[in-house]
C-alpha cells in the first residue's frame, strides 16, 4: 500500500509539473512577393523523431497562428498551401512562449520561374532596369566582358567595342555600382573577364540627385552595372598577353585586380599599334578611332551623317594607324559599415597618329558644279593625364555628402599637309592650294560637384542641395603656310599666299546649384520645388600675326585678331507633382528660365545685353505590365546656347579656301524630346522585346550658312533656321527555338530626319530617311562550339531640295558570321567573316563589296591558364578605309589609311589567386 501511494504521487506530481510547462508558439505566414499575410496555410508540428503529426492549425485573415499546449520537445515545422512550395524547418521548444519569425512562401509559378532563371533564362526586367544572369550566357574560358556582352538580347558591340543597347549607346560602364578608372566604358569591358561577373544591370542612370529625389532633370545616360560574385572580391586575379608578328606590329596588355571585399584596387597597362587603344569615346573621335559629333555608325559600319543619310567606313580609324601607350590604376574601399566611400583613378596615355587620305568631291551650286580632289598626310602625338576623386559619407541616418573631383591634362602636337584641286564641269582647274599647318595645343580642366541629401522625419520629405564648379583652360599656338592659285577657264590669274601664326587662350569657367525639396501631399502623391542658378564666364582671345622684316611673327593682322568674352547667369525655378501606384507612375511639371546673356567684343568695346525667358515642361509615365516588362514614355524640353566660337566675329582662315566667320546675334534653339518604350521578357517561354520610338523637334535650330565664289572658295558662318526634326525606332524580338536550343532574334528599325541649310542666299531643305531590318541566329554547346549569323539590309533615301543630284537612294545589306569550335580539349580554332554590299551607284566607280574574314587557333598550354594563339587579321586583304557621304549640296567620296592583312603569335597568362572565378550564383 505505501508502495502504490507513492506510485500516485509520483505521477501527480509529473503530471502537474508538466501541465505547468505548457507552451505555445505564434507566428505569421506572409507571400515573398507582396510581403502580405497568407490565408488558410497550414502549419504543421511533426516529431522530429519519426515525423509523425503532432499539431496543426490553419493561419487566420492576416496570416497569423496561434499553437498552445505544446509540449517541450524537438519538432519539424511545416507550412503548406496549394498554391505555393512548402517552407520545413526544425524547431527545439523549451521556453513557455515561443515566437517564430515569419514564415515567407514563395508562389509556385514564381519559383519555377526562378528555378528556370538559375538552370539557363537568362533576363528579369525591374521596372526601367534589365538584368541579364552571367552564367546564363556561356563564353569561352578567358573571355573578357566585351565577349559576354555580344551574347546579351538587345545589346550590340561593333568591332571597335562601341556599345549599345536597346538602340542607344552606353555612356557609362560601372562596376558593383561603382566607377572604373573613372567612366571610360572601354577599360571594364575589354580588360575584367566573363566568369567574374554575375550580373549585367542595364538603365538609364539619373543624376544622384534626381535618383534621390525622384524628379526627373533630364540627365539620363544609358548605363551598363556590373555585378561581380562574391567569389571574386577574394584575393587577386588578372590576365597579361603578348603579340607580335616578330616584324611590324605587337600587342601587349596587361590588368590585375585585388579585391577584397569591399576594396578594390587595379592597373592596367597597353602598348599596341594594331588599333587597340582602349580609350574612351571623346578621345577616339580625336583621334580618328570613332565618328565626329555629326556622325553615327550602324552595326554594320556604315557612317551616317544627319545632313547626309549615307556613308559607309570600312575601317574604324579614320586617320591611320595608331600606337598607343595607355595606363591606370584604380582604388576604391566602404568604410565603417558602408558609411564612407571612397573612389578613385588615374589614367596616362600617348597616341601617336600619322594619317593620310584622299577625298574626291562633287559640289552642285545653282546651276553649276565642280570637283575638288584632296590629299592630306598628317602626324599627331597626344599625351593626356586624368585623375579622378569621389568621397561619399553617411553623416548620419537622416544627411549624407556626396563630393566628385575630375582633372584633365591634355597636350597635342599636329602637322598636316593638304594638296587640293577643284575643277569645273569642263575639266579646267579653278583652283590649286598647297597648305601646311603645324600646332600645340595645351588644355587643363577640372570639373567638381558637391552633393548633401536630406530627409526629414516625415516620409518622402527630403531636401538636396547640389553645387559645381567648372573650369577649363587651353592655349594653342599654331603656324599656316598655304599658297593657293586661281584660274578662269584653266588660265592662272591670281596667287595668294598665307604665311602667320595664330595664337589662341580660351578660359571658361561654371558655377551652378540646384536646390529640391519634395513633399508628400498623399499616400502616393508628391510634389517637388527646385530652383537652379548658373554663371557662366567664357572668353577667347585670338591674335594672328604675319611676319616682319626681321621673318619673325610679330606684326598682327586685326582683321583676324579678337578678344570677346560671352557671360551667362541663368535663374531656373521649377514644380513637378508626381503620382506613384503599385503598378504605374506618372508625373508632370514645368520650369521657368530667366536667362541673362552678355557678349563683350573688347576688341571693339561692343557690349551687348538680352534677356529672355524659356519654359521647360516635363512628362514621365511609366506602368509595369505583367511579369518581367513595362511601357515608358516622356516628354522634356532643352535649350542650347551657342558656343564662343560659333558666337566670336572673327574669321578663321585655318583653311583659306574654306573660312568660317562667327555670328553674334545667334539666339538659343529650345529642343522637345519624346521617348516611349515597351519591354517584356517571359521567363517561362524564353522569349522577350525591346521597343523604343524616339523624336526631337528644333526650334532656332543651329544650322550652317555658306556662300561659294566661283573661285571655289566657302564662306560659312552659323545661323538659326526652324524646320529641323528627327524621329527613329530601334526595336528586337528574341526567343529560343528549343528543340534545336537555337536563339533567333529580329527587328526593324528606322531613321527619318530633317535639316536645314542655306547655300548662296537659298533655303536647302535636306531628308534624308533609313529603314533596315535585322537578323541574328545563335547557337552554343558548352566547351564544343557555338556560331552566330547576323544578315541585316537597309534602304537610304537622302534628298536635296536644291539639287537632285547630290541625292541618294540605294540598298545595302551586310552579313557577319562568327564560329569558334573547341576540338581535341586543347584546341580552340575562331573565325569571322563580315561581308558588305551596296547597290551600285555609276558616280563612285570604286568596288561596291568587301568581305573582312579573320580566324585564329589556340593551343591551352596549362588547363585554361595560359594558352597560345595564333591569327590572322584581313585574310583576303580586302580591308579598306572608305567613307562616302551625302552633305548638303556635295558628294564625297574619302579613302583612309587602314590596317590591312597581318599576322600574330599571342601568348595570353589567365592568373588568379582565392579569387578564381566558378560558376556559383
Amino acid at each position: 500500500m505505501p508502495k502504490l501511494t507513492a506510485i500516485c504521487f509520483a505521477v501527480l506530481f509529473f503530471s502537474l509539473k508538466s501541465q505547468a510547462q505548457t507552451i505555445s508558439v505564434t507566428g505569421a505566414v506572409e507571400d515573398t512577393s507582396n510581403q502580405k499575410g497568407v490565408v488558410n496555410a497550414v502549419v504543421a508540428l511533426l516529431s522530429a523523431k519519426d515525423s509523425v503529426l503532432y499539431k496543426f492549425v490553419r493561419t487566420d485573415a492576416n496570416g497569423k497562428y496561434y499553437l498552445k499546449n505544446l509540449k517541450a520537445g524537438d519538432y519539424i515545422v511545416m507550412t503548406t498551401h496549394p498554391y505555393y512550395a512548402d517552407v520545413i524547418f526544425n524547431l527545439g521548444l523549451k521556453d513557455a512562449a515561443t515566437a517564430i519569425p515569419n514564415i515567407a512562401l514563395t508562389s509556385k509559378s514564381k519559383l519555377l520561374e526562378e528555378i528556370i532563371v538559375k538552370t539557363g533564362t537568362p533576363i528579369k526586367i525591374k521596372g526601367d532596369t534589365t538584368v541579364y544572369t552571367a552564367d546564363s550566357f556561356k563564353v569561352r574560358a578567358g573571355a573578357n566582358v566585351e565577349e559576354l556582352l555580344k551574347k546579351l538580347p538587345g545589346i550590340q558591340v561593333d568591332k571597335d567595342g562601341k556599345i549599345t543597347a536597346m538602340g542607344e549607346q552606353v555612356k557609362k560602364v560601372l562596376v558593383d555600382g561603382e566607377e572604373f578608372f573613372g567612366d571610360d566604358p572601354g577599360i571594364a569591358t575589354k580588360n575584367l573577364r566573363a566568369d567574374i561577373v554575375k550580373e549585367v544591370e542595364v538603365f538609364d542612370k539619373k543624376s544622384d540627385q534626381a535618383a534621390f529625389t525622384g524628379i526627373d532633370d533630364g540627365v539620363k545616360d544609358k548605363t551598363i552595372n556590373l555585378k561581380l560574385k562574391d567569389n571574386a572580391k577574394k584575393g587577386y586575379f588578372g590576365k597579361a598577353e603578348g603579340g607580335t608578328d616578330f616584324k611590324n606590329f605587337y600587342n601587349n596588355s596587361v590588368m590585375a585586380n585585388a579585391f577584397k571585399g569591399k576594396r578594390k584596387m587595379a592597373a592596367y597597362g597597353i602598348m599596341s599599334n594594331t588599333g587597340q587603344t582602349n580609350l574612351d569615346w571623346e578621345d577616339q573621335n580625336n583621334y580618328g578611332g570613332g565618328m565626329g559629333d555629326n556622325m553615327v555608325m550602324s552595326e554594320g559600319g556604315e557612317i551616317i551623317g544627319f545632313n547626309s543619310g549615307d556613308g559607309d567606313n570600312y575601317y574604324g580609324g579614320r586617320s591611320g594607324i595608331p600606337q598607343n601607350w595607355n595606363g591606370g590604376l584604380h582604388y576604391s574601399n566602404k568604410f565603417n559599415d558602408n558609411k564612407q566611400i571612397l573612389n578613385t583613378g588615374y589614367k596616362i596615355s600617348k597616341v601617336n597618329s600619322p594619317s593620310g587620305e584622299r577625298n574626291y568631291t562633287t559640289n552642285f551650286v545653282g546651276d553649276s558644279s565642280f570637283s575638288s580632289n584632296k590629299i592630306t598626310s598628317g602626324f599627331s602625338s597626344k599625351l593626356k593625364q586624368s585623375l579622378n576623386v569621389g568621397f561619399e559619407t553617411n553623416i548620419d541616418s537622416s544627411n549624407s555628402l556626396k563630393f566628385t573631383a575630375r582633372g584633365n591634362l591634355h597636350n597635342t602636337r599636329s602637322s598636316s599637309t593638304y594638296d587640293l584641286q577643284s575643277l569645273n564641269s569642263k575639266s579646267l582647274l579653278i583652283n590649286n592650294s598647297s597648305r601646311t599647318t603645324n600646332s600645340t595645343i595645351d588644355n587643363t580642366a577640372l570639373n567638381t560637384n558637391l552633393l548633401w541629401k536630406h530627409k526629414f522625419k516625415k516620409l518622402a520629405r527630403t531636401l538636396t542641395i547640389n553645387a559645381s564648379y567648372n573650369m577649363n583652360s587651353s592655349t594653342s599656338d599654331s603656324y599656316l603656310f598655304s599658297k593657293n592659285e586661281f584660274y578662269n577657264n584653266g588660265i592662272p590669274y591670281q596667287t595668294d599666299t598665307t604665311d602667320q601664326e595664330n595664337k589662341r587662350e580660351n578660359k571658361s569657367n561654371t558655377f551652378a546649384t540646384t536646390i529640391t525639396y519634395t513633399e508628400p501631399l498623399a499616400k502616393d502623391f508628391f510634389m517637388s520645388l527646385t530652383y537652379n542658378y548658373s554663371n557662366s564666364n567664357n572668353f577667347n582671345d585670338r591674335f594672328t600675326y604675319e611676319k616682319d622684316f626681321n621673318l619673325k611673327y610679330t606684326v598682327r593682322i586685326d582683321s583676324l585678331s579678337n578678344s570677346f568674352l560671352f557671360k551667362q547667369v541663368n535663374n531656373r525655378p521649377g514644380i513637378n507633382l508626381r503620382v506613384v501606384k503599385k503598378k504605374y507612375n506618372y508625373s508632370i511639371g514645368t520650369s521657368v528660365s530667366f536667362n541673362h546673356f552678355e557678349q563683350n567684343n573688347r576688341t571693339t568695346n561692343l557690349l551687348r545685353k538680352y534677356n529672355f525667358i524659356n519654359f521647360f515642361p516635363n512628362a514621365t509615365y511609366y506602368k509595369k505590365l505583367s511579369g518581367y516588362g513595362g511601357i515608358r514614355a516622356n516628354y522634356n524640353g532643352s535649350s542650347n546656347a551657342p558656343t564662343l566660337d560659333q558666337l566670336q566675329p572673327i574669321v578663321d582662315n585655318s583653311d583659306p579656301l574654306y573660312q568660317y566667320v562667327g555670328n553674334p546675334d545667334l539666339k538659343q534653339s529650345f529642343r522637345h524630346n519624346i521617348n516611349l518604350s515597351y519591354n517584356f521578357y517571359n521567363v517561362l517561354k524564353e522569349k522577350g522585346m525591346w521597343a523604343n520610338i524616339y523624336g526631337g523637334l528644333t526650334q532656332n535650330a543651329f544650322v550652317n550658312q555658306s556662300t561659294i565664289d566661283n573661285t571655289g572658295k566657302t564662306i560659312s558662318k552659323t545661323v538659326n533656321a526652324n524646320g529641323n526634326y528627327n524621329f527613329g525606332l530601334y526595336s528586337d524580338y528574341n526567343f529560343k527555338w528549343k528543340k534545336p536550343d537555337i536563339r533567333i532574334s529580329f527587328g526593324p528599325n528606322a531613321n527619318i530626319s530633317r535639316n536645314i541649310t542655306f547655300i548662296n542666299g537659298q533655303r536647302a531643305v535636306n531628308t534624308n530617311t533609313n529603314y533596315g531590318f535585322n537578323f541574328g541566329i545563335s547557337k552554343q554547346k558548352e566547351k564544343k562550339y557555338e556560331f552566330s549569323l547576323n544578315p541585316g539590309i537597309s534602304w537610304v533615301n537622302a534628298k536635296n531640295s536644291i539639287s537632285s543630284a547630290a541625292s541618294a537612294n540605294y540598298w545595302q545589306v551586310g552579313v557577319r558570321g562568327d564560329v569558334e569550335i573547341t576540338f581535341l580539349k586543347k584546341f580552340r580554332f575562331e573565325t569571322d567573316v563580315n561581308y558588305k554590299a551596296k547597290q551600285k551607284d555609276p558616280r563612285f566607280p570604286s568596288k561596291n563589296q568587301f568581305t573582312i574574314w579573320n580566324a585564329s587557333l589556340t593551343r591551352f598550354i596549362y588547363k585554361e591558364v595560359l594558352e597560345a594563339s595564333v591569327s590572322v587579321n584581313d585574310i583576303l586583304n580586302e580591308n579598306r578605309g572608305y567613307e562616302r557621304t551625302f552633305n548638303d549640296y556635295r558628294y564625297t567620296e574619302t579613302f583612309y589609311n587602314t590596317l590591312k592583312r597581318f599576322w600574330m603569335v599571342t601568348l595570353t597568362w589567365n592568373f588568379s589567386k582565392n579569387g578564381k572565378p566558378t560558376n556559383d550564383f
